[in-house]
């Protein structure tokens, strides 16, 4: 082999030598790199995870607060508690400010409580405090000073019962009750106050606290994830109160979001003999996505249609008035057709004042699966926590 044919041979050799030795090398370094950066794409999807699982509770937390608008209503309808109130005591023809009384001050000295405070709707049917105490009767004058009392200094309770499903008595709603509480233990009910108080103008002051109490206790069980709705019973003096209506109807559409565990009560005699007033402040509620339960029903024959074209999705009864009319040798009420047509509107039955289990077991016989009353739990407060 000549010589030069050698040399070329061997620089060949060493040429591709070299070539492998820098693709060796340059494979090692692209793997380098690889691991490099699949090592850098988890830890960025590590920190990824994490600032997705702080915006979804951030997002939970901002959720949680009422929007601006919400805000707004809320104060509107506080100052409106607070002028209406102010305007009573002001007025030298108001029973609570006659001679000789202490204007505001019920018997008593009440403890401070926060305003605005929370209500742990989680507890409120276990709390044991503050059971019904006997009714103590007072007149009309101590009455009305207990109810603007209460009014002035944020003391009127919110009361709840549970609504069960049956036969597993399983809570699903709550009703909301108004109670004054005094520092000696007894309960004033609505029972002995509001007589008192609508000859005075103070109902719809009234209802705008309770409103107030069931939306911080809404608020709170939407926010715990509870499964639960809850049952405002409105005044029809409230229905009729044009100015308090007004302010009340701009926070219902400022809180969307309560429509879908906040059902309004009404009962039938308003019902069935509704002013345009009244009939025209039901349909803006219905506009804005609310649901009605008719309430204290006597008579049974119900124009189902027409009421779920109002809104109404609950029908409420009596026990005792489902025993005396269904039960028997001759009942006069067919619960099996009253239920089809409850069905058929779209409307549900809650049997309500079901008191022992002699009763239930007569109520189950005639396939009745809502129930409330003192046997699943006597209204009780929710509890407020500062």
């Amino acid at each position: 082999m000549p010589g030069w044919l050698a040399g070329l041979a061997v620089a060949s050799a060493l040429g591709v030598g070299h070539l492998a030795f820098v693709l060796t090398r340059q494979r090692g370094s692209n793997e380098d790199v690889a691991s490099q950066a699949v090592s850098q794409v988890a830890r960025l999807m590590s920190e990824l995870d994490g600032l997705r699982e702080d915006l979804s509770a951030l997002r939970e937390e901002f959720d949680a607060l009422p929007d601006t608008n919400a805000v707004v209503s809320e104060l509107k309808l506080l100052q409106g508690l607070l002028t209406q109130l102010h305007s009573k005591r002001g007025d030298p023809k108001s029973p609570g400010t006659s001679p000789g009384t202490s204007p505001g001050k019920p018997p008593g000295k009440s403890p401070e409580k926060s305003p605005g405070a929370d209500v742990v709707v989680a507890k409120a049917a276990e709390s044991s405090a503050a059971a019904q105490a006997p009714m103590v009767l007072y007149d009309d004058e101590e009455l009305l000073v207990m109810v603007e009392h209460a009014l002035r200094d944020d003391q009127v309770q919110l009361y709840l019962q549970p609504t069960v499903s049956l036969p597993q008595r399983q809570r699903i709603y709550y009703e909301c009750f108004s109670r004054i509480e005094l520092d000696d233990g007894s309960i004033v009910t609505p029972e002995q106050f509001l007589p008192v108080a609508e000859h005075a103008g103070h109902v719809s002051g009234i209802d705008n606290m309770l409103l107030f109490r069931c939306v911080q206790l809404i608020r709170r069980a939407r926010r715990d994830h509870l499964d639960v709705g809850f049952f405002y019973n409105i005044s029809p003096y409230s229905l009729k109160d044009v100015d308090f209506f007004q302010d009340f109807i701009e926070f219902m559409a400022a809180n969307r979001q309560l429509a879908e565990s906040l059902i309004f009560e009404f009962d039938q005699k308003t019902v069935a003999n509704p002013s345009y007033e009244t009939q025209m402040n039901m349909r803006r509620l219905m506009d804005l996505g609310y649901r009605f339960s008719l309430d204290q029903v006597t008579n049974l024959d119900l124009d189902l249609p027409a009421l779920a074209g109002l809104g109404f999705r609950f029908v409420k009864l009596n026990a005792h008035l489902v025993h005396e009319m269904a039960r028997g040798d001759n009942p006069r009420l067919n619960m099996e057709a009253f239920k089809g047509a409850l069905d058929r509107a779209a409307m549900d039955l809650i049997v309500e004042k079901i008191e022992n289990e002699d009763m239930l077991v007569d109520l189950l016989e005639l396939k009745i699966n809502v129930g409330q009353g003192f046997l699943f739990g006597e209204p009780r407060p929710s509890v407020r926590t500062d």
